[in-house]
């Protein structure tokens, strides 16, 4: 589903030739134990990556290389490349944690995904699919390795993971659109009102960002957002800023509403490497009295 995925010039230019990217959100821990076993019973050296490495530092390069994070990789152009992948259409116990931990654990799994996504286009892939087949006694062969997987974390029916799972419904190839609540959001000042349909707030005070996020990741390719919201007639005519994109290069859209009432917007824009999503809404002068209520916002891929 990741179209122009190019390896970044430093792993074309790398050293490493056998490399496993761990894209198993939920189950990082005992994929890497599985393969810590499998490399023992083979005789093969297998190191396993929390940061980038130095090249002499590592010596022998014919080991194994692992990692849950694509970016601690200096891969050579030729090297033989596995991604381990789950995560992208199941989601498990976001339901169970605080607010914030969730949100930051969403982030996480979307980023994860999209890496793992990003090289599975050209190398060997391991989806959950696999994993659910090979559970029953088949081995996973790759790399000179006989890999006996982990079960699939069992998937538990919480209403939090279903909007979870909603939300990062943009990753998978037969959707490439979904929805964001405005509880996936970031607020300046705690909203005079939240739930999952809107979030209400005081415009009152000076130029800021009244909103921004979600922050999900975003594989490579144009994206388009349409953002729902309303202004009260203390709001109206307050000029507002709107930026969507990459963080660092996003579009911006200046715009003040005539009157009070619903409006719908509609942005596009690039993202040339994988990268979170960013959408902010920003007061551009200060404002003595109005309020804003979000109403959530949908993403979609354009072709």
């Amino acid at each position: 589903m990741v179209e122009d995925c190019v390896i970044p010039e430093q792993e074309a230019s790398g050293w490493m030739r056998r490399c496993i990217l761990i894209g198993a959100v939920h189950q990082s821990d005992v994929w890497i134990s599985a393969l810590q076993v499998a490399a023992f019973y083979a005789g093969q050296d297998m190191v396993l990556l929390q940061e980038c490495p130095v090249r002499p530092e590592m010596g022998d390069d014919a080991r194994i290389f692992v990692a849950c994070d694509r970016r601690n990789f200096v891969v050579a152009e030729d090297a033989d490349c596995v991604v381990v992948l789950d995560g992208v259409e199941r989601v498990v116990g976001i339901g169970s944690s605080y607010d914030e931990q969730a949100r930051v654990r969403l982030i996480e799994i979307s980023r994860q995904a999209v890496e793992a996504l990003c090289w599975s286009k050209s190398k060997t892939t391991i989806t959950t699919a696999t994993a659910d087949a090979a559970k029953h006694g088949k081995l996973l062969n790759f790399l000179g390795l006989s890999v006996r997987p982990p079960e699939p974390h069992p998937f538990i029916n919480d209403a939090e993971d279903a909007r979870a799972m909603a939300a990062i419904s943009y990753l998978e190839a037969a959707a490439g659109e979904a929805y964001w609540p405005s509880d996936y959001f970031i607020y300046d000042r705690a909203p005079l009102e939240l739930t999952e349909e809107a979030a209400v707030l005081d415009m009152t005070g000076p130029p800021r960002p009244l909103l921004r996020g979600p922050y999900l990741w975003a594989p490579i390719g144009r994206w388009h957002l349409t953002a729902r919201f309303s202004v009260d007639n203390d709001g109206a005519h307050q000029e507002i800023q709107f930026r969507w994109g990459p963080p660092l290069k996003p579009t911006i859209f200046r715009a003040a509403m005539e009157k009070s009432g619903i409006y719908e917007l509609e942005l596009e824009a690039e993202w040339s490497e994988i990268d979170g999503m960013e959408f902010t809404i920003a007061l551009a002068h200060g404002c003595v009295a109005g309020k804003l209520i979000f109403l959530g916002a949908a993403v979609k891929r354009l072709k």
